[in-house]
């Protein structure tokens, strides 16, 4: 299967709100008290849209044999100076997702393949993205394409109205 990735436009929202449901779904499997398990496509048309027109977001569409299969939203992010770091800029990837079908065949390392190509291209030599601990899977790629952890967040809920 020949996977190319292109950049997204306001006319596949329809196939981006058909596969952020498939990474949804799988969050709110995961986690169903922090993740809605439907969500509202008018909200994710209207997310995908802004996120389209501000520069400093990218979508990528990943197409098999001309059929959308995947998509990654990722942002350019500048990271300012401070007293205790220096600047730099950085790729932020907020979502990824295959379509179950075309799992296993390539299509999430070519996708993340473009974001380190638009990375090169941006003379940002740091891509960073987050996965949810019990996302066993997602933690195995991304093993595989070389990343590593660097930051581990915890947490403790609280019983409500303490």
């Amino acid at each position: 299967m020949s996977v190319v990735v292109r950049a997204a436009s306001e006319a596949d929202f329809d196939t981006l709100i058909w596969l952020n449901q498939i990474v949804q779904s799988l969050h709110a499997a995961l986690y169903p008290g922090d993740f809605k398990r439907v969500i509202d496509p008018v909200a994710v048309r209207t997310l995908f849209a802004t996120r389209l027109a501000a520069p400093e977001h990218v979508v990528g569409i990943a197409e098999a044999d001309r059929v959308p299969v995947g998509y990654v939203w990722f942002e350019v992010q500048a990271r300012p100076e401070t007293a205790f770091n220096p600047s730099r800029p950085r790729i932020y990837v907020h979502n990824i997702s295959v379509a179950p079908g075309a799992r296993r065949r390539g299509v999430a390392t070519t996708l993340m393949s473009y974001v380190e190509q638009q990375a090169a291209s941006k003379g940002i030599y740091e891509v960073v993205l987050d996965t949810w601990a019990e996302n066993l899977e997602a933690r195995r790629f991304f093993g595989s394409q070389g990343f590593a952890e660097f930051n581990v967040m915890l947490r403790k809920k609280l019983p409500e109205g303490s």
